[in-house]
């Protein structure tokens, strides 16, 4: 009798996930659909107000003295980024495969970097193993990727402080891995770091770290991160070698 119990439960069980993973998939279409409708929506009037402001300015250059001119352009700014962000998030997931040398990429955008880094007295250290093999990844989602991640680690450092940024290979995988001596994340929110749309940062849109999962989880790889307060954080992104046929 409980056999037949279990195996009656197996076999509710087996035939539920199915319905699990394709209603999570509806959501996430359904996600992807409104996010983009509200981008497109908003996108619009913003840059049309944002033309006027500068035809105003254009006018009237006193304005840039005042302070409330000032607040209206940060304000501006911000929303032209969270628009970006919001395309980027939408967009994260669907990429254009092509061969990539990870190595040289990386040496290309940490160079690229090093002078804003250095505006906010933070030293980049950068360590590439040698003769690493290309991979099979879209290059501008890999850009996205790993610049979110040094601006991540460059805004966790209050003063100054350095940066480790590593590629190494493991098995079958290639291992990016960006570690700061910053304040660290507070315990109490590291559970949900991977969230949209939810951040601790007064300036920041809740979609960087997201995007970051996304991309890697579209190259069939993923993200994780170990941080102790005020010591520091360090993201691991693996990526696969070989994509899967």
């Amino acid at each position: 009798m409980n056999t037949q119990i279990n195996q009656s439960n197996q076999h509710i069980t087996a035939k539920e996930e199915p319905d699990y993973r394709q209603l999570y998939e509806e959501l996430q279409v359904q996600q992807q659909f409104t996010l983009s409708h509200v981008s497109h929506e908003i996108r619009n009037p913003v840059t049309l107000i944002n033309s006027f402001l500068q035809l105003l300015e254009s006018h009237h250059p006193e304005l840039k003295e005042d302070k409330y001119w000032g607040k209206i352009m940060e304000n501006m700014d911000f929303l032209k980024t969270l628009l970006n962000e919001f395309s980027s998030f939408n967009n994260s997931g669907k990429l254009n495969i092509q061969e990539l040398d990870l190595s040289e990429l990386l040496e290309n955008l940490a160079v690229s970097s090093l002078p804003t880094l250095e505006s906010y007295n933070v030293s980049l250290v950068l360590n590439i193993e040698p003769n690493l093999p290309v991979i099979q990844a879209d290059k501008t989602k890999m850009s996205q990727l790993i610049l979110n991640l040094l601006r991540n680690s460059s805004e966790a450092i209050k003063t100054e402080g350095i940066i480790h940024c590593s590629l190494t290979s493991q098995e079958n995988y290639l291992v990016l891995s960006v570690k700061d001596n910053g304040s660290g994340i507070p315990v109490l929110y590291q559970e949900d770091l991977f969230e949209p749309f939810i951040t601790h940062k007064q300036e920041g849109t809740g979609l960087g770290l997201p995007i970051c999962k996304r991309i890697a989880e579209a190259h069939n790889g993923n993200i994780s991160f170990q941080s102790v307060p005020e010591k520091g954080t360090e993201f691991t992104v693996l990526l696969p070698i070989r994509q899967p046929l």
